[in-house]
């Protein structure tokens, strides 16, 4: 500006750079003040009020210092009655001294009770409240996750699950992929679902067992337990609207993909679905994956999805969400010489079944179905290929689908054509994908699976 005179920058920037300095030091020095009185507090094994509000103004500063949570717990529960240590002993000769005014202070057992409950409860709410606003500003540390989830099942009231789980609603509404949130999301499930079992004096020691939901659906003792199994069906159709909303407002959500593959086995298994209502079921979410496939065709929990729906016609789904590991009949492998040929799956049995194997359905009638469905697919991706032709998961999917329908066509000319395919996208995987060409030619040569 003109008639303005110019103050010189390198004296500016050097004064303002002093003062930063100065400050952060102080700042430093003060937080190092407070880390050092943590750790005598904790050296002296003080589990009192004071070292509970200091680890506060600890934690307030630096929620990552797992140290402090560990301690933290341990001065709640002396608190709250959890552990004697910390706590006033009692004068077990009072009594003898002074009769008539020990009776008159004394109180009673369920008043007693009832002031250590209220404790207990308003000391959890704190440490709630106080999680909460650490996770506003680090959504994913681990350390406030678990206490979090530490002051939930200390908590004396049971309706603060449901509370919790509207709150982790919201925190997955600001970050749907947070797998701390989602993971805290089933462990509320899972306390909701065990205390269903509970409230049924029938199915209470089936709940001491502390089954994982959803597989406990799949129990054939809920069968003769029809209100405890719709209670738990009802919880599962609640979280399984929740991950179709997630899906929904996003893909690209694999947490609410995966969750979906968690539930829909169990569900189906515990409705005791015939095999077509079964199959009805799987074509609508193959309907609902392939809108998301040509919404965004780049996306890999969508075809994650998709390949678990396909090869759940190969064997059953309930046993592979449980991480069972298996690959599907029909996968690539060559001989000597180079040509692709089908491997046999090295799955072996489940339970004493075969891996393939459909109770109540013929394999004939199986095969119909498998071969439906893969040629239905195979053309719902190649039309997609058509307008992607550089989705290296649209080639991905189709090589490996049309592996296994060469699997099921035996030897026959129409499965060496199939597996002629399925070679030609591998060498075309080569050029769309030079990071994981390796990978290709691995799989060309039968020395990897799909």
């Amino acid at each position: 500006m003109h008639g303005v005179k110019r103050t010189p920058k390198s004296s500016t920037s050097a004064e303002a750079r002093a003062a930063r300095k100065a400050k952060e030091a102080a700042k430093l020095s003060a937080y190092l003040e407070i880390e050092s009185t943590f750790f005598t507090y904790k050296r002296e094994r003080r589990h009192d009020q004071t070292a509970l509000e200091h680890t506060t103004k600890l934690l307030t500063l630096n929620p990552e210092l797992y140290t402090v949570w560990n301690f933290r717990r341990e001065v709640l529960l002396a608190l709250f009655g959890g552990s004697a240590e910390g706590q006033v002993k009692k004068d077990v000769f009072a009594d003898l001294r002074n009769p008539s005014q020990n009776q008159q202070g004394a109180k009673q057992p369920e008043e007693e009770d009832a002031s250590r409950t209220h404790l207990r409860q308003n000391l959890l709410e704190d440490d709630l409240l106080l999680t909460e606003h650490a996770l506003r500003a680090h959504p994913k540390v681990y350390w406030i996750w678990n206490h979090r989830m530490w002051c939930l099942s200390h908590h004396p009231s049971a309706s603060v699950w449901e509370r919790e789980l509207s709150l982790v609603a919201k925190m997955l509404d600001l970050d749907p992929r947070n797998f701390h949130g989602w993971n805290c999301r089933r462990a509320i499930i899972q306390h909701l679902a065990l205390s269903v079992l509970s409230s049924d004096p029938s199915t209470a020691s089936f709940a001491a067992r502390q089954p994982v939901f959803p597989t406990l659906l799949s129990d054939p003792l809920l069968q003769s337990h029809p209100a405890v199994k719709e209670g738990l069906l009802g919880l599962a159709e609640r979280e399984l609207a929740y991950t179709l909303r997630k899906i929904e407002s996003n893909f690209s959500n694999f947490s609410a993909w995966h969750q979906r593959s968690k539930l829909l086995p169990h569900m189906w298994t515990a409705r005791q679905l015939s095999t077509e209502q079964v199959d009805g079921e799987v074509d609508k979410e193959l309907e609902l994956v392939k809108q998301a496939m040509y919404t965004d065709p780049g996306d890999q929990s969508v075809w994650f999805y998709h390949r678990w729906l396909v090869e759940g016609l190969f064997e059953p789904m309930v046993h592979r969400t449980e991480g069972e590991g298996s690959r599907a009949k029909g996968e690539a492998a060559t001989g000597e010489d180079g040509r692709v040929r089908v491997a046999k799956s090295e799955a072996g049995t489940t339970g004493g079944k075969s891996a393939n194997a459909q109770p109540g359905q013929s394999q004939e009638r199986r095969k119909s179905r498998q071969l439906t469905v893969l040629r239905e697919e195979i053309g719902v991706i190649e039309e997609l290929f058509e307008l992607e032709p550089e989705s290296k998961w649209c080639a991905i999917s189709l090589a490996h689908y049309q592996m296994l329908l060469a699997g099921l066509q035996g030897d026959t000319k129409d499965s060496a054509e199939a597996k002629g395919k399925a070679k030609r996208l591998l060498e075309e995987l080569i050029e769309l994908d030079p990071d994981r060409e390796q990978r290709y030619r691995d799989l060309l040569e039968g020395k990897a699976y799909f």
